[in-house]
């Protein structure tokens, strides 16, 4: 008899990331904190346009002008540094479910999960420390800045420095052989593979962009109206954990087949939705429940489809189908 989806699944999510604060400073004065000042938020009035789309030729060329209210961040003008600071705490327990009502499939991703973390949690490891050396945890803070500092301390030993820019985004294998990073890792692999205690990193990226320029915390959902709002912690700009985890699991490049494999990574997600892009790259055959559930009934899954079913229990959620009639 073949083991079905629980009607009720929940797993804990294992990689913990604080918000992240957004200071600005001078590249110089990278070592010293004192120096490092909040940015806040601004409030913009602009006078902005409609668009024209779907008016009368005649209407095109009459003025629409409109009041644009709008949050705002920018470095002061004597600052040339953006610097992004936030934690990041691993905990272990892969595979057990938080809750499950089936004790057959309990049982079963238990077992499967512990046979093969060892070495699934490997790569994984691996592939969340490149995204924190290549400060992909930017998003478009990253872009076209004219230097690129990371440093990650693993509890209090002295920190790790990377260039940015020394990690491509769309290619895993370029640092194989990076010693800093394989030590980064390598913390994160103990900290996913360890029932007993948790491992804590602390992440700082410095973007030098140039003085007075603009950088882009998190955006509020404000829903029933169209002003931007930006996200603040009291009065500091700053991302949204939510949104630095996310750049985090950006690791499934394992979606695309033989005939069209994945030209770039993409979050993990059960079915590999990408909302900006209005594309799911994971449908039937290839979504975490078919992988899953072919994996705890003894059917065949590779590796990579394994390290994909891995993923997706350290980013946690609710994965319960429903109940039968």
């Amino acid at each position: 008899m073949s083991i079905k989806l629980p009607s009720m699944l929940a797993f804990e999510r294992k990689l913990e990331t604080s918000d992240a604060l957004m200071m600005a400073g001078n590249w110089q004065d990278k070592a010293d904190d004192k120096l490092w000042s909040e940015i806040t938020i601004t409030q913009r009035k602009n006078r902005s346009t409609q668009s024209a789309f779907g008016t009368k030729d005649a209407d095109k060329i009459k003025p629409n002008p409109v009041s644009s209210d709008n949050d705002d961040a920018n470095l002061p003008h004597d600052k040339d540094t953006l610097k992004v600071s936030f934690s990041l705490r691993v905990v272990g327990g892969i595979g057990i479910p938080f809750g499950c009502n089936d004790p057959d499939f309990t049982s079963a991703i238990i077992k499967k999960t512990k046979d093969y973390k060892a070495d699934g949690l490997k790569e994984l490891a691996f592939r969340y420390a490149y995204n924190l050396a290549s400060g992909r945890f930017l998003w478009r803070n990253r872009v076209c800045a004219e230097k690129l500092s990371v440093q990650i301390s693993v509890g209090d030993e002295s920190p790790k420095i990377f260039n940015g820019y020394d990690f491509p985004l769309n290619d895993f294998n370029s640092q194989r052989k990076n010693e800093g990073l394989s030590q980064i890792a390598g913390a994160i692999y103990d900290g996913l593979n360890n029932d007993d205690h948790f491992v804590c990193l602390t992440v700082k990226a410095f973007v030098k962009h140039g003085a007075g320029q603009h950088v882009f915390p998190s955006q509020e959902m404000n829903m029933g109206e169209k002003k931007k709002v930006l996200f603040k912690l009291g009065n500091c700009a700053a991302l949204h954990s939510v949104k630095v985890g996310n750049a985090i699991r950006t690791i499934d490049d394992w979606y695309g087949t033989d005939k069209k494999p994945a030209e770039f990574p993409i979050a993990v997600e059960p079915y590999g939705a990408v909302t900006q892009q209005a594309q799911a790259y994971r449908k039937s055959k290839i979504d975490l429940y078919t992988l899953m559930l072919g994996w705890v009934n003894d059917k065949s899954i590779t590796d990579d489809e394994k390290n994909y079913v891995l993923a997706n229990l350290i980013r946690g959620g609710v994965f319960g189908g429903k109940a039968d009639a």
